[in-house]
């Protein structure tokens, strides 16, 4: 079977291609026509993209996957949100603005499918219309990760927005069944609460929430905000509730994302261009504490259930790498597995996935890697190259190149291979620097990145030091997970060590990426530190680059010093 899995019509959509349930191809739409999260964007390139790495036309698809279930937009939903308007008498967000009833219009079965031939027919389709299967959104999620994981059996978590009506959902899976052990609906959602904060404390809502995790660090424990909070969040009984008057319901003259109620109790919000204040800090603080507090308190009332100790995670809120990092050493679980592409991107993934599963195909890998993106030919960089007519040279050896420059204290830029999937680059699309140099993260920072300055950057070291870096490190492959960085560690890799001494590491195996393994074994030889400071390739607000005119575009824009592109070498 040739199934496309997609994600559409919200956040990060994105498109994959299954051949015989063996993942061929797998891009999100934001890297091709940059513009970060292609927020309501139809993932034609992603599309396209999948296609021609498949050597298929849409002609040759047999079904398409869709991570959203839009059979129950015909009925059941309309009256989920009629009953509960009717519970919580919703006001000024819904009722004046007419929002809800337009997204579930839009969100039909039938306006989907119009949506869905219209792109597809852009993209060459004239005869038979492949069939469309809506897969559950939570049930995309959790196939996603645990499909990848390699485990047998695991509890999977998913917790996120929303899909359809679910806020938080989790699973027992054992070989390749997955079934349903609780779930929570709207409107206590996680997602949502952490949204609202993101959004009060000056930032884009599911795009700049890692914002807060960060700014988090710099607070501290308040009772009063504490306390604030908790009036909000109550956990019980494995589950948990979100007062939603202080997110979906009431006035709104600030933001769509929280109430007038939310800044009665905390105070003003902060807009985007004032200054991070104390109290800023400590609400972050206080946030970040309790959603940890509610996912711990799910994780473990729930896992028995499971029966197992293995843990699955994926949704928007498992890119809290500072939460992951708790539950890896919470000492709850005995393994982690993170879906890289945890928000609503690998939702494409799990529905193809599950779909595969009806047809009696087994899709189930082990995740080592998230090159599943294009890549690009010498011919085709060297083309680009020459019509911008930049000097490069092309050295036997780039990989020593590459590590004596950052040994050197330059930046260099790395455009190597397939382009990863997901929000982290992993090697591929990255900027590289020398993590034991002091002050190395300011300097790029302050001539590539144009970050706010208490942003972190992360590590990427070898498979073997990793355990001397991070303190019994669970996860360690993808930037998925935080940990705390031995004391006697820190002062090595300063670049890459948050002010609350931990870090996010990726740790490169030789089997799995022997070129960056290569690069960074050769940075320890000069500088006795086999970790270098690795971040995307790409400016604040942009997406990673994708196609070398991008990634060229970045370098002479930028302050980096030199870029290795498929074998060629510039500098500047």
């Amino acid at each position: 079977m040739n199934i496309l899995g997609i994600s559409a019509f919200g956040q990060n959509p994105a498109a994959c291609l299954l051949v015989n349930g063996k993942l061929v191809a797998f891009a999100e739409e934001e890297r091709f026509i940059r513009i970060k999260t292609a927020f309501g964007k139809f993932p034609n390139q992603a599309i396209s993209y999948c296609l021609k790495e498949g050597k298929l036309s849409i002609a040759e698809i047999d079904e398409i996957a869709i991570g959203w279930d839009h059979a129950k937009y015909s009925t059941y939903i309309p009256l989920f949100f009629a009953k509960l308007g009717l519970r919580y008498a919703f006001s000024q967000r819904y009722s004046s603005s007419n929002r809800g009833l337009i997204e579930m219009i839009r969100l039909r079965p039938s306006e989907v499918q119009k949506q869905i031939e219209f792109h597809l027919s852009q993209l060459g389709l004239k005869g038979r219309m492949p069939g469309i299967a809506y897969i559950p959104h939570h049930l995309a999620h959790a196939a996603s990760s645990y499909y990848a994981s390699g485990f047998s059996d695991a509890l999977i978590a998913v917790i996120d927005g929303s899909g359809e009506e679910k806020t938080t959902s989790l699973y027992k899976g054992h070989e390749i069944q997955i079934k349903e052990i609780c779930h929570q609906n709207i409107p206590h959602s996680l997602g949502w609460l952490y949204a609202a904060f993101t959004a009060y404390l000056g930032f884009k809502p599911y795009e700049d929430d890692g914002f807060v995790m960060g700014l988090s660090s710099y607070g501290k424990f308040s009772d009063e905000y504490q306390a604030k909070i908790n009036q909000i969040v109550q956990i019980k009984n494995g589950s948990y509730t979100v007062d939603p008057t202080y997110t979906l319901l009431g006035r709104h003259t600030k933001n769509e994302y929280f109430s007038d109620q939310l800044t009665e109790l905390l105070g003003p919000c902060r807009l985007a261009d004032e200054p991070i204040q104390k109290r800023h800090k400590l609400i972050a603080y206080a946030i970040q504490e309790k959603v940890e507090e509610v996912v711990l308190h799910l994780i473990k009332v729930n896992l028995p259930k499971a029966e197992s100790q293995k843990l699955c995670f994926a949704g928007g809120l498992a890119l809290n790498s500072k939460m992951n990092g708790k539950l890896a050493t919470s000492g709850i679980i005995s393994d982690l597995f993170i879906q890289p592409s945890s928000n609503d991107s690998g939702a494409a993934l799990g529905a193809a996935m599950v779909l595969a599963t009806r047809f009696g195909e087994d899709p189930r890998f082990s995740m080592d890697h998230v090159r599943w993106g294009p890549a690009y030919s010498v011919k085709d960089v060297k083309n680009v190259l020459n019509e911008a007519i930049v000097s490069y040279k092309r050295p036997k050896d780039i990989e020593r190149m590459v590590a004596q420059a950052i040994a050197k204290g330059k930046i260099v830029a790395r455009f190597d291979g397939r382009m990863e999937v997901g929000p982290r680059a992993l090697g591929g699309r990255s900027i590289l620097a020398d993590a034991s140099k002091k002050g190395m993260d300011n300097v790029i920072n302050n001539r590539v990145k144009h970050r706010d300055p208490w942003r972190p950057f992360c590590p990427s070291m070898v498979s073997e030091v990793s355990h001397q870096y991070n303190e019994n490190p669970l996860e360690d492959r993808f930037m998925t997970v935080i940990y705390n960085v031995p004391k006697s560690r820190q002062k090595e890799i300063p670049a890459v060590v948050h002010i609350d001494g931990t870090s996010r590491p990726q740790a490169v195996h030789k089997t799995v990426d022997p070129s960056y393994y290569k690069i960074i074994k050769l940075v320890g030889e000069y500088t006795g530190i086999p970790v270098v400071l690795n971040t995307s390739f790409n400016i604040k607000g942009e997406p990673i680059v994708c196609r070398p005119v991008d990634a060229l575009r970045c370098f002479e824009s930028t302050g980096i010093d030199a870029m290795a592109i498929e074998g060629f070498w510039i500098e500047k």
